[in-house]
């Protein structure tokens, strides 16, 4: 189905329901829900407004109680946050007990503190034990989004038993992997059910299993996690506890989840804000709060560029000229800066960036190449073009080496600032906001303004 298709599809069904809506036919509305994907649902609940949004979910709560968790789920961040305020304790406790643990932890996990101890509480009065588990575990690790209804067997087992123990499975969610553990629960194996489905029937799993396997502790960053499944093409990745205990899986579609809200965080910060603040889409005093911490650092460090062009100043009343290209060097700065943080940011995230050829030092060396080329090149112009506006070739060598020198230390910056960041215990992704463009503009400063400087004290020199 086309793009166009799809969005007229999706207008019709919006108008249909409204339609609906209007008129009370609550069977013709449940009749139609039930035909509606609720990937696709949740996709129109932000086209909707408050009272129909409500009202549409407990139509849906009602009657495909385990569509409307799937609903939840899917819905955008905003207005998920806003349909759980209007919906009751028991209406809120009803729709998390019919969604899988990981997604229930997911729904309440995203929600601001104050709320998410209202929802904990509702939980609890549900008994709904294993969320609070979750919950216990540190934010962005693999134990908090970790799905504990998984399958187990025993080394012991023979194929045979193994596959009959498959086929009776209700409870889990999807098989991957078949996970093999030892009495006492500790993993030491994994087979895939190909491999099991190949295998002669009388062997044990402990003779067809693979010892060598990925696994992660409960406390592992998901971004790690992430990028472990996509470096081995992993469906699932299984989580021990201290003792090796296997305790759940990783499964794809959290993963999956994972690189989107990394993603959207790392964009965020970016921008210098958070995703919190798309909570609050409405609430300006709250947005601006997140927005704030960031934009009084980049102040800071620009007032710190405002002084040194004052300190400056005094010795540059021959070279008035020297200012038109100061937004030349500034701006050059912040782009080869802002590339080579945005190359750094990328590889910090898919592991590329370590130890070895391609550590850190590698890494800076190969961007400051690249830094003096394009300032080479950009030099050689722009020197060219001062010196033919000043009529002094002298004038012209000073740009066109500030240029350079400012270009090739802004992409040494750009490269450096993320995996320090990182090491100091920081996000990286800061380094490629307003951070970095401060940090370039004070060094393109010091640099073009010390050698003018110089510039104007050879001139005086030579006038004397």
């Amino acid at each position: 189905m086309t793009g166009s298709a799809a969005s007229r599809r999706q207008e019709v069904l919006l108008e249909t329901l409204r339609k609906l809506l209007l008129r009370g036919a609550r069977a013709n509305i449940s009749n139609l829900l039930g035909r509606v994907r609720p990937v696709d649902m949740a996709g129109l609940m932000h086209l909707l407004d408050g009272a129909e949004r409500l009202e549409l979910f407990r139509i849906l709560s009602a009657d495909f109680p385990d569509g409307a968790g799937e609903v939840l789920t899917e819905m955008e961040p905003t207005h998920r946050h806003a349909l759980l305020e209007q919906l009751t304790p028991e209406e809120i406790a009803a729709v998390l007990e019919r969604v899988p643990v990981d997604d229930a932890v997911y729904v309440v996990d995203a929600l601001p503190e104050g709320l998410r101890e209202e929802v904990v509480s509702l939980v609890d009065l549900r008994d709904l034990r294993e969320v609070q588990t979750h919950l216990a575990y540190r934010a962005d690790t693999a134990g908090r989004i970790m799905d504990t209804e998984l399958f187990s067997l025993p080394e012991g087992v023979k194929v045979r038993e193994a596959i009959a123990a498959i086929q009776e499975q209700r409870d889990v969610e999807i098989i991957y992997y078949l996970y093999v553990v030892d009495d006492d629960g500790h993993l030491v194996g994994v087979t895939s059910l190909r491999q099991l489905l190949l295998s002669p029937p009388d062997k044990q799993l402990g003779e067809i299993m693979t010892r060598a396997m990925i696994k992660v502790h409960t406390e592992t960053d998901q971004e790690e996690v992430a990028q472990l499944a996509a470096r081995y093409d992993l469906l699932a990745i299984p989580v021990t506890d201290d003792g090796n205990h296997l305790v759940g899986i990783v499964t794809v579609d959290d993963i999956v989840d994972v690189v989107k809200e990394e993603a959207n965080e790392d964009l965020l910060r970016m921008a210098g804000t958070s995703e919190e603040e798309l909570l609050y889409e409405r609430a300006p005093l709250r947005i601006a709060r997140y927005r704030l911490p960031s934009l009084l650092a980049a102040t800071v460090l620009l007032l710190a560029s405002g002084l040194l062009l004052a300190r400056f100043q005094a010795g540059l009343l021959e070279l008035v000229g020297l200012l038109a290209f100061v937004p030349v060097i500034m701006g050059l700065g912040g782009a080869i800066g802002g590339q080579a943080s945005t190359v750094a940011v990328r590889s910090l995230a898919a592991g590329r960036l370590g130890s070895g050829e391609r550590g850190v030092g590698g890494f800076v060396l190969a961007q400051a190449g690249v830094g003096a080329v394009l300032g080479g090149a950009c030099a050689l112009l722009l020197g060219a073009l001062a010196a033919l506006l000043e009529g002094n070739p002298v004038f012209g060598v000073v740009v066109g080496l500030a240029l350079f020198l400012a270009l090739t230390v802004a992409a040494v910056v750009g490269a450096l600032l993320p995996p320090l960041l990182r090491r100091l215990g920081f996000d990286p992704v800061a380094a490629s906001g307003p951070l970095l463009g401060a940090v370039t503009d004070i060094t393109g400063i010091l640099i073009y303004f010390g050698l003018a400087v110089w510039l104007a004290r050879h001139l005086a020199g030579g006038g004397g």
